[in-house]
């Protein structure tokens, strides 16, 4: 087992399972930590695992045909990786790299299926699982279209500001290029994104960010 992670065991994986399936399910858990830049496993291998993050953060990333990588996700604790292979089968459909020290657990995706086979809530997890995922790409979809490079970011700031501040100082959850891959920009985007903020009071040193006025600042969004 990864360990007696009550984050685990309470999340929507093992919601609503008999102690005996519960149990049965924690068994399967491998723990592996990775390093900062660690491969988690590459585009195209075969969909051996499907992955939760206990700690830490990892990034997804899509190869284009020029041998760019394109980040297209960034999951945090709490989140799973390649639940699909379970349905799907086949090879992952991306690559996975840690973008910190992690923790991980992974789960046999053979043995996981046999046990959802036998378990019909256990397969609704998983589809609940990948449904919230699908919800969260057409969020970012629309992000895309609907939003520039700065009002992304500016609303990605908000989100870290206490509900009634009128100024906030806070230091960015992980590194800029983590950031700019969550948000889907390249990191020149993300650094003309934090200049053209400035005029409304943005001012960010390393991974430290003064919000001037916030209520300037929604006003861009």
């Amino acid at each position: 087992m990864l360990f007696n992670s009550e984050q685990l065991l309470q999340s929507d994986l093992f919601d609503g399972l008999s102690n005996d399936t519960a149990r049965r399910l924690a068994t399967l858990a491998r723990r592996r930590v990775c390093m900062p830049e660690e491969e988690i496993f590459a585009e195209g291998e075969p969909g051996t695992h499907v992955v939760y993050v206990a700690s830490g953060v990892v990034r997804l990333t899509r190869t284009e045909s020029s041998g760019r990588d394109a980040d297209i996700r960034v999951c945090e604790p709490g989140d799973f990786i390649a639940e699909y292979v379970i349905a799907l089968g086949g090879n992952y459909a991306h690559g996975a790299c840690a973008g910190a020290l992690s923790a991980l657990a992974l789960f046999e995706a053979a043995a996981l299926r046999t046990l959802a086979d036998k378990c019909p809530q256990l397969e609704r997890n998983l589809l609940k699982i990948s449904a919230r995922h699908l919800l969260e790409a057409f969020d970012c979809i629309a992000g895309d279209r609907l939003h520039m490079a700065a009002q992304r970011v500016a609303n990605f700031l908000l989100r870290q500001c206490p509900e009634t501040a009128l100024q906030a100082t806070f230091h960015l959850p992980y590194k800029k290029q983590i950031l700019a891959g969550k948000l889907g920009l390249g990191p020149e985007a993300l650094s003309r994104a934090f200049a053209a903020l400035a005029q409304c009071g943005v001012d960010v040193k390393g991974r430290t960010v003064r919000i001037e006025n916030v209520v300037l600042l929604r006003q861009v969004c």
